[in-house]
């Protein structure tokens, strides 16, 4: 009797996994057909010059969040400094580091201490101090608070913002030099449009120079190659399918535009949550759903952002050095 029952229990996993893995490799064959077909009508259109072409820009707010940084923070903020585009301002949110983050910050750009009331639209930590430059092509804000966790840090960067749509990143990711003109295009065609992320791409291996990817290649080690392939495979195949019926449910904290009176309005992102991301992106699903709100929420394939992969178990020093070569690389040429 027990073997008879081992035996249909047994049966009964094996079934199931079979089941799950037809369903899963069915989905795979779809995203990557679909991903495939949307990426080459895109490079036609590219090579037509069938696209949008113009000289206004809206103004964006970028938020950056950092803890700790103080190794990449400043090439970080040279990067920004380099993309393409007129109307934006830099907001970095010093979340309580215990290193000299904000101090290598002041130094290194010139900033002057500012006596600023800053409105909480959204709830957040109070701010140390605030300082500001304006040495350069767009403002440079710096926003010392105390210690809350990425979510605060990016709650506290949305109340700072002066524009009505930010971009939310990581301290130690790279814009390419076109991906704020890119991210800002479906805003221009689409005016129900709340949120938008970009692609985000594995920087081991790249070299990057003035925002633009002189050398491409492969990681050594495995760990980081398959990394590789699997946000190759996420950003190019399953975002793009889940895109076309408006039904992105992440965008990757790493890189993305979102329109700001409405993250307010569902009261920004969550403290109690490590996905962040997408919490706030299911809540965005929500709101509008239950107050008949139009929206959409697009995903676009040219806003390319690169950051940096662990290549080992508690390699998190290792990661930053490495994205500080290739920042300081961008940032000499």
């Amino acid at each position: 009797m027990f073997i008879e029952i081992a035996r249909a229990i047994l049966i009964s996993v094996g079934a199931f996994y079979s089941l799950y893995l037809l369903v899963y490799a069915t989905f795979l064959v779809i995203s990557v057909t679909v991903g495939a077909s949307e990426l080459y009508k895109n490079q036609q259109m590219s090579r037509l010059h069938n696209e949008i072409s113009h000289e206004y820009y809206f103004p964006v707010s970028i938020v950056v969040p950092g803890y700790n940084e103080e190794v990449t923070i400043c090439d970080t903020v040279y990067s920004l400094l380099n993309l393409d585009y007129r109307l934006y301002e830099i907001v970095v949110v010093d979340d309580g580091s215990k290193d000299d983050t904000s101090k290598v910050l002041i130094e290194e750009f010139k900033m002057s201490k500012v006596r600023r009331k800053i409105k909480k639209s959204i709830r957040c930590q109070e701010e140390e101090f605030v300082y500001e430059s304006y040495a350069y092509k767009v403002p440079v804000v710096l926003i010392r608070k105390k210690n809350g966790g990425k979510a605060d840090a990016l709650n506290m960067g949305i109340n700072a913002s002066r524009y009505p749509y930010f971009i939310c990143m990581d301290a130690d990711s790279m814009l390419q030099s076109d991906a704020l003109e890119r991210i800002v295009r479906p805003v221009l065609t689409d005016e129900n449009l709340i949120a938008c992320g970009g692609l985000v791409r594995i920087a081991n291996g790249v070299v990057l120079e003035n925002g633009k990817v002189k050398k491409y290649g492969m990681p050594k080690k495995m760990v980081t190659a398959m990394q590789v392939l699997e946000y190759e495979r996420s950003f190019l195949a399953s975002r793009i399918l889940f895109d076309m019926f408006n039904g992105s449910m992440i965008i990757s904290g790493a890189f993305g535009l979102f329109k700001k009176d409405i993250v307010i309005a569902v009261g920004g992102y969550d403290h109690g949550t490590m996905g962040e991301d997408m919490e706030l992106v299911v809540r965005l699903h929500v709101f509008c759903r239950k107050n008949n709100i139009p929206y959409t929420i697009k995903y676009e394939t040219e806003a390319v952002c690169w950051s940096q992969a662990p290549e080992h178990e508690g390699s998190e020093k290792t990661k930053k050095k490495v994205a500080s070569r290739v920042v300081s690389e961008l940032k000499q040429a």
